[in-house]
């Protein structure tokens, strides 16, 4: 142990750490559903880290990597997920590992709720492709194209709703962001399922509003939400409904303790479903 400390002491005191950075969320909430009331982490899944690194390497070119741990509490309680290594440049970006998908990055448009409400409409395994190659554009007049190939075999990845780990999926996605106006269309396809959506948002500056529409193997189901800041509280609420999504009703209200800790209410309806319960928590993001 002390010598493990020492070898610690001695990187640290060399910089041998400085090109990385360290980063996370910390997120427990109180969650009442009907007579039961549970502590769990927040709606995130579990509280997480990232380390993450670069390097300048001349000529326009940078390397970059990170890798992300999950603490689920689960029969697995820590997993990896958005792992990844690549090479930035005026060409774009190439990026290896297990990363998010393009279907994620316009699900977190169409809901004002962002990454919390991100998995209500979509098929949440497909949010994040195991062993895949991403290329993305630069941005050329607001415009960003994004395309994903997984390749089957390789790492393991331990089993997870956000994770799809086995079939060859091939993904995109067209984004345009310019002005508070945010839109997206995204596709993932991975052998016998096939999804689509398509994404917008626009910020007023006193609220915005979202609206996305996914069709999942030939269903369809849609969402519509608004977001009203109000100095360091902010209203949000999302509604979803469809053939291939039961009905559902977010309500969320968040007060900013700080800049980095913020408390929240929640309320959510499964309608069809007939779940419904209501949260309390704290988060704090590092």
């Amino acid at each position: 142990m002390k010598k493990t400390l020492v070898a610690v002491a001695a990187l640290v005191a060399t910089g041998a750490f400085a090109q990385a950075t360290i980063s996370g969320v910390i997120n427990y909430e109180l969650k009442v559903d009907g007579t039961d009331s549970t502590m769990q982490f927040g709606p995130n899944g579990g509280n997480e880290f990232t380390v993450a690194s670069g390097e300048d390497l001349g000529n326009g070119l940078k390397a970059s990597g990170a890798v992300t741990v999950i603490n689920t509490g689960g029969t697995v309680p820590f997993q990896t997920y958005n792992s990844y290594i690549g090479v930035d440049g005026g060409f774009g970006s190439v990026k290896l590992g297990s990363q998010w998908s393009p279907m994620f990055f316009a699900s977190t448009i169409s809901d004002p709720l962002g990454r919390w409400g991100s998995v209500n409409l979509t098929n949440p395994a497909q949010l994040q492709n195991n062993n895949s190659v991403t290329y993305t554009s630069p941005s050329i007049a607001g415009v960003t194209i994004q395309y994903q190939q997984q390749l089957t075999g390789g790492t393991a990845a331990p089993a997870s709703a956000w994770l799809n780990t086995g079939t060859e999926a091939t993904a995109y996605s067209i984004t345009y962001s310019n002005s508070g106006f945010n839109a997206a269309y995204a596709s993932n396809t991975d052998k016998s399922i096939d999804t689509t959506l398509a994404a917008a948002s626009y910020d007023f500056g006193m609220a915005s509003i979202h609206w996305g529409n996914l069709n999942h193997n030939s269903k369809s189901s849609s969402s519509i939400g608004v977001s009203v800041p109000f100095g360091a509280m902010a209203i949000k609420v999302a509604s979803s409904s469809g053939a291939s999504n039961t009905s559902a009703l977010d309500l969320q209200l968040t007060y900013a303790l700080g800049k980095k800790t913020m408390a929240y209410l929640s309320q959510f309806d499964g309608g069809t479903a007939a779940t419904t319960y209501t949260a309390a928590g704290l988060k704090h993001a590092f």
